[in-house]
């Protein structure tokens, strides 16, 4: 009688101990996919890793969970620790909170070049490649909201600054390639009304279509400020 005793306890011990598993699985499963959700809206079109949760719920009584009902990001550290604020439904039905840590990575696919790019270089497609970076921690974490993104379409644009190949790039680093450069010989118009006066002129600047550029006339070396138009001509308005 006492053997069937004790081996009815130990069925139950047992039972119990794999429901506490079972609903520790269940949260962790549940609270890996909060915490990528979460990190996703800070880190846009960013790939979210989280490690296995098995060390988070032995570090805290998160068994005592039955569900986790909000999730909340408290803090994004510099090491690609983030901080969240979970809140839950306990096994009594009160209402528990707890803060808990966890590391994460942010994989980007950006664009990095296959060689050095030196300043003032027309950029093509086909001088970069797709590379992934983890944008959680390091200097990619500091420039995670202005790095080039792999669907970034490169025509038209210039270098700015020299670019390191392999290294990822910046919006800061390029720029739209000008429709009048420093130097270029253009058509000034100087329109008064109906009346249109045309001459030959030096841009002082480099400009886009709609832009504003100083230019010096060539004849009379005298500096105006005009609109560049999409000819290439420069508009000045008297």
């Amino acid at each position: 009688m006492l053997t069937r005793f004790i081996l009815i306890i130990l069925i139950a011990f047992f039972a119990l101990d794999q429901s506490v598993r079972a609903n520790e699985s269940s949260l962790s499963s549940d609270l890996s996919e909060k915490f990528r959700l979460v990190l996703g809206e800070r880190i846009p079109s960013a790939e979210i890793r989280i490690p296995s949760l098995e060390k988070l719920f032995s570090q805290l009584p998160l068994s005592g969970y039955v569900s986790v009902t909000k999730v909340r990001l408290v803090e994004d550290r510099a090491q690609g620790v983030a901080i969240f604020e979970l809140t839950g439904q306990g096994v009594d039905g009160a209402q528990l909170s707890d803060l808990v840590q966890t590391p994460y990575a942010a994989w980007k696919r950006v664009l990095a070049p296959v060689r050095r790019i030196y300043p003032n270089s027309k950029l093509k497609n086909d001088d970069f490649k797709i590379q992934e970076v983890n944008v959680a921690t390091g200097a990619p974490r500091e420039y995670r909201g202005v790095m080039l993104s792999a669907d970034s379409d490169l025509s038209g644009f210039q270098s700015r600054q020299t670019i390191l190949e392999n290294q990822f790039v910046t919006t800061g680093a390029i720029e739209r390639q000008p429709d009048v450069r420093k130097g270029d010989t253009v058509r000034l118009d100087l329109v008064s009304g109906d009346l249109t006066l045309s001459t030959q002129a030096t841009a002082s600047e480099a400009g886009a279509v709609g832009e504003r550029v100083r230019v010096l006339t060539n004849k009379s070396k005298k500096e105006v400020v005009g609109i560049v138009r999409e000819d290439h001509s420069v508009e000045v308005k008297l």
